[in-house]
């Protein structure tokens, strides 16, 4: 039989009734290598890279989980004749001859920093330019620039490492426009929220962000994540491998590798669920044999378990420093998510605090989330939504309360005249029985939207998410044009120069034809 006979036949042979097919038809040799139990790859699928720090993540849209994650390190540097690779201890994985400095010990596993004085910018590009070759070649097998590419950033990213990253993509390969799509915001799609207070506890920044019906509302960050949480481990572990086992002789010092420190911080830290160390955790005299700090490829040693949430709680809950002490961007993780809450309307508030979502590798630390949501709550307990507080406020206000007790006290020891002229059958109205006011307008959207679950609001809740790849391969997924879509024509011209203030997009225009995602220029929009 012919395959024209074959298609008729299949046009024409219908089933009595509907149903669904058991096997898509087609070569089985083009379906996806990368998700054995999915359908087939479209050649016309996005690529979404999410860029940080210190990793790279990348797949194919409608993906739930990336194809590949990679690091950075000082072995992504090595180049033809560096033998370093094969050598014994290198790499950080085991101790170091001379004591580091802690900034220079991270300095070689980060991608970027913030903090762009020493950055070295055409370093970067080149970092990048090898990791997307490396993907494309190794793990994903297509061409680069053949498809489209999406990238998750964080909005905080500075506008010279954006504006780098974007030219050595637009120069070194043919994409035709890059789509980008907030970190943020992409979390709290992959959580199934539209509003949402997403905590990223990252390498080098922590930031709370305040997402009201898709769009970022409020961004606080601190200094406190990962990266000082290494270094202080990193200083710990220096300490209990030098003879007289003191932190103050370490100083700003580390002496161990900083893989073997990533190891032992990323299987044994963890986090104390309350502030008074007695009576919580763990039993004190546990102990854990880990690999020797001095020599870690031959022996062995017994340190208490205890120790290891030390650097935690340092680091991310700042124990016994005033609020008045610490900077703006140096706020403990708690107290940056009540000031974050603290600053929105408070509808946002009352949204956003009963959708709380914690990503980054931080959040993966045990017990960190139920201590953070402990100590926020305690927070609003004991200064509520007020932003005033102080010494003269505090003293104003147990001078008020004196003032309520006292007259409290003398209104039942001396009742009024109109008071004891008033009937025994007579009784005072209590407000706290009083009918509440109807709200007619409340009433006949219950009466419409009988079924509609009631929302959560005003309570301290935490939402769980696949996190902001997954967020981002939904979004794309759904063939939604972003709010940035940067083409390689214009951004070759003008930079980032060439994008426009407007964040929002413009109304179509039925008599035109324009619809809502085209654009005759384009905006950074949390970029900017």
């Amino acid at each position: 039989m012919s395959v024209s006979s074959n298609l008729r036949y299949s046009q024409t042979a219908r089933p009595s009734s509907p149903h669904t097919p058991q096997q898509r038809s087609g070569n089985a040799s083009f379906a996806s290598t990368t998700s054995p139990g999915s359908s087939f790859r479209n050649e016309d699928d996005a690529i979404i890279f999410e860029i940080g720090a210190r990793w790279i993540r990348a797949g194919f849209e409608g993906n739930s989980s990336p194809d590949c994650t990679l690091g950075f390190g000082p072995e992504g540097s090595r180049r033809l004749g560096d033998y370093r690779g094969w050598i014994q201890g290198a790499y950080g994985s085991g101790t170091s001859s001379q004591p580091v400095n802690a900034e220079d010990w991270v300095r070689d596993y980060e991608l970027w920093r913030h903090d762009l004085r020493d950055v070295d910018l055409g370093l970067v590009e080149d970092k990048v330019e090898r990791a997307f070759r490396e993907t494309y070649n190794q793990h994903l097998l297509t061409d680069a620039g053949s498809s489209r590419l999406v990238l998750t950033l964080p909005s905080l990213m500075p506008h010279p490492l954006l504006s780098s990253l974007l030219l050595s993509l637009f120069s070194r390969w043919r994409f035709p426009s890059i789509t980008l799509l907030s970190s943020a915001t992409m979390s709290a799609t992959a959580a199934g929220l539209r509003s949402a207070l997403v905590v990223d506890i990252g390498w080098a920044e922590s930031t709370a962000t305040a997402i009201y019906e898709y769009r970022e509302v409020t961004t606080n960050r601190s200094t406190r994540a990962m990266k000082r949480l290494m270094q202080e481990m990193g200083r710990l572990l220096t300490a209990l491998g030098s003879d007289n086992a003191s932190e103050e002789v370490v100083k700003d010092n580390i002496s161990v590798g900083f893989t073997y420190c990533e190891e032992v911080t990323t299987r044994f830290a963890w986090c104390n669920p309350q502030r008074e160390a007695s009576g919580a955790g763990p039993d004190p005299d546990r102990t854990v044999s880990i690999p020797s700090p001095t020599n870690p490829e031959k022996d062995f040693c017994d340190i208490p378990f205890a120790r290891f949430s030390e650097p935690v709680e340092k680091v991310l809950f700042a124990p016994g420093v005033e609020d008045c002490e610490m900077d703006d961007e140096e706020k403990s993780i708690p107290l940056l998510l009540y000031n974050t809450l603290l600053t929105l309307p408070p509808d946002a508030r009352g949204t956003c605090m009963s959708r709380i979502v914690f990503v980054g590798g931080g959040s993966r630390i045990p017990g960190l989330r139920q201590r953070v949501l402990k100590e926020v709550s305690a927070l609003v307990d004991q200064h509520g939504w007020s932003p005033v507080r102080g010494k003269v406020l505090e003293r104003q206000r147990q001078r008020l309360e004196q003032m309520k007790i006292s007259s409290q006290s003398n209104g039942k020891a001396q009742p009024t005249n109109r008071d004891t002229a008033s009937s025994p059958d007579e009784e005072k109205p209590d407000p706290s029985q009083e009918e509440p006011e109807i709200d007619f307008v409340e009433q006949k959207l219950r009466r419409q939207n009988k079924d509609a679950p009631v929302p959560i609001q005003g309570v301290f809740r935490e939402v769980e998410s696949l996190g902001a790849w997954a967020g981002a391969s939904l979004v794309t997924s759904l063939k939604i044009r972003g709010m940035v879509e940067i083409e390689r024509e214009k951004f070759l011209q003008h930079g980032l120069a060439g994008a426009t203030r407007d964040s929002e997009p413009p109304v179509p225009d039925r008599r035109s034809g324009l619809r809502a995602g085209d654009r005759s220029s384009w905006t950074l929009a949390g970029w900017a």
